[in-house]
């Protein structure tokens, strides 16, 4: 497969992780530097809505009404949801527009997903999607007209599911998106490797995907977590994910995160993925 083609199937995976994953990894720091609050805190729904148009919200401004137009233009409103809101803009810099909304649902990712594969297939439009298990995962498409990112990532949260319906010209994203950090602790064989970057209040997020060689992650997480302790950085338990998946927590200084590794068949190796919230100076 050509890189061009490879990075746009990949792209909405770590778009995934930014919006979701970057979200919650947002809480976790919370936690880590003001103690531990229950996640219904942070994520209480809003009031739940008829299918009319939503009246203008009080207070939101007109950049604000517009970047939530952007999000929302290209999927209809989930039939069984909260009405959806603003959660982000522009967030990987100003040469990548973005938008991204977020509402709440009780049915199941899995409904959430399947319903919006549909509405794609139904309107003739080439769907590309990946399931985190039960628990999450995305779908959405590629415009090519535009070289626009359209997507609905849901993860399940707190009894509920969250979903994030993001549209985004990734263009630049795409140029940029092998420059890997000099400070990030990757494996040297890690090969193409594919990066986003960007900061919020007093911080910076980095996720960062690519291919290890072998056919177990246990087997590659063992090395990698030797690696990570051999360079300074904290690592927490192994935990046992999806599909024959591991993840832990990685710390350094004020610099915290996750790794992952799984199989991503046919395709061969370990698939990593690295996510870190940096606070301060480069660790």
């Amino acid at each position: 497969m050509p890189k061009s083609s490879s990075l746009v199937i990949r792209v909405p995976a770590l778009l995934f992780s930014v919006a979701v994953v970057g979200a919650l990894i947002g809480f976790a720091w919370e936690g880590a530097v003001y103690g531990r609050r229950d996640v219904s805190e942070e994520w209480s729904p809003p009031p739940s809505l008829d299918d009319a148009p939503p009246a203008k919200a009080p207070g939101r401004s007109p950049a604000e009404e517009a970047a939530l137009k952007r999000a929302l233009v290209h999927f209809p409103a989930y039939p069984r949801a909260s009405r959806a809101e603003l959660l982000a803009v522009d967030y990987l810099g100003p040469d990548v527009p973005i938008a991204v909304a977020w509402f709440t649902t009780q049915d199941t990712p899995e409904q959430v997903l399947e319903h919006y594969r549909k509405v794609l297939l139904d309107n003739g439009l080439p769907v590309l999607g990946e399931r985190h298990g039960v628990n999450g995962g995305w779908v959405g498409y590629w415009s090519p007209a535009t070289e626009e990112m359209r997507l609905v990532s849901v993860l399940a949260q707190g009894g509920e599911t969250l979903g994030f319906v993001s549209a985004g010209q990734v263009a630049p994203l795409l140029k940029r998106a092998s420059k890997v950090p000099s400070w990030m602790p990757l494996p040297p064989e890690l090969s193409g490797p594919v990066t986003l970057s960007f900061d919020m209040e007093g911080a910076a997020h980095h996720v960062v995907s690519g291919r290890l060689p072998g056919d177990s992650p246990q087997a590659v997480g063992e090395t990698y977590r030797a690696l990570l302790k051999e360079k300074g950085w904290e690592v927490g338990a192994v935990e046992p994910m999806d599909a024959g998946g591991i993840g832990f927590e990685v710390m350094r200084g004020t610099t915290m995160g996750r790794a992952t590794l799984r199989l991503k068949l046919p395709e061969p190796g370990v698939e990593l993925q690295l996510s870190l919230l940096q606070r301060g100076a480069v660790p």
